[in-house]
């Protein structure tokens, strides 16, 4: 059944303080949407999906997002992941795009992006007013922040050496423009290539190579090995441990999240507590540390083919 949004939920609004505006709330609709229809296809092939980071914060503390957030985050186990990428490609609308490093040539992420359009509305294509129009008039390109788990092992001295390794890899992928300007990327890349018994070919495509061998360095541990999972680069950019007990997720349940129902992991407190702290209850406002809103920036593109 198609996602039914009430006319007053553009509505601008006030919650904790915080103002969201009616463009705001259209940006909101618009992700509903498509994690609606990611939820649907989910669902209808088995696969487990659970809200993850500030969406599940937000659904258990506000039922719906955090008033400042202006993204939704999912997750799934890498195995699920990855074959509900393929499933999305051939079953979202033919204007969604699912961009991942196992999709999308010269996509540079190690999380896959669902989104709701090619490219933003500038007001020149019939062909984009009518996806606009289907999106509530709104014409962001905006979507799902979709991320991998993968397995980590419970004994904490092979835990410190695989994490040791991804950091290593991930450096390199991440700081790739850096080493090359310092010269220092060769070495480097030789020595992960000699720690991992692997050859990276040097062509245009080599970060997009080095970011696929950090995902195989996150593959490397089975389920039987492992008691935590986790989205691995957290392991890299947080200095708090941000391992997820594998029981957390033994069973779904869902909640609600604005007008939706949507799936949370049974252990939710343990991964929110993990992510945010045991006070994690309490409202603290804290900006998205990419551009914030998203789309401001869309905005200003727009204006600018429109002057």
């Amino acid at each position: 059944m198609k996602l039914q949004i009430p006319k007053d939920f553009f509505e601008k609004e006030i919650r904790l303080d915080h103002e969201i505006s009616e463009k705001f709330k259209h940006a909101w609709a618009i992700q509903l949407t498509v994690l609606d229809q990611v939820l649907e296809i989910a669902a209808r092939h088995k696969i487990p999906v659970w809200l993850d980071y500030g969406s599940l914060l937000g659904a258990v503390r506000h039922k719906g997002y955090v008033p400042w957030d202006d993204d939704i985050d999912i997750c799934a186990m890498r195995p699920d992941y990855m074959r509900l990428l393929f499933l999305l490609e051939k079953e979202l609308p033919e204007y969604c795009r699912v961009r991942s490093l196992y999709t999308t040539k010269g996509y540079e992420q190690p999380k896959a992006f669902i989104a709701c359009r090619d490219i933003i509305d500038i007001g020149l294509s019939e062909e984009e007013r009518k996806i606009t129009e289907i999106y509530y008039g709104c014409p962001y390109c905006t979507g799902l922040d979709f991320y991998p788990l993968d397995y980590a092992v419970k004994d904490e001295k092979q835990w410190a050496l695989i994490k040791q390794i991804y950091i290593a890899v991930y450096d390199l992928a991440i700081g790739m423009d850096h080493y090359v300007r310092t010269g220092e990327f060769e070495g480097l890349l030789s020595q992960v290539e000699d720690i991992l018994n692997v050859s990276i070919e040097r062509d245009e495509h080599i970060k997009q190579s080095l970011l696929k061998l950090m995902d195989s360095v996150a593959m490397m541990t089975t389920e039987e090995e492992a008691g935590y999972c986790l989205w691995y680069p957290d392991a890299s950019m947080r200095s708090n441990d941000m391992r997820r007990p594998l029981s957390s997720y033994d069973e779904t349940i869902e909640t609600g999240f604005e007008m939706l129902k949507a799936p949370i992991p049974i252990g939710y407190d343990e991964v929110l507590s993990r992510c945010y702290g045991k006070d994690y209850m309490t409202p603290r406002k804290a900006l998205p540390n990419h551009g914030y809103p998203f789309f401001e920036g869309q905005e200003e593109i727009i204006s600018g083919y429109n002057k």
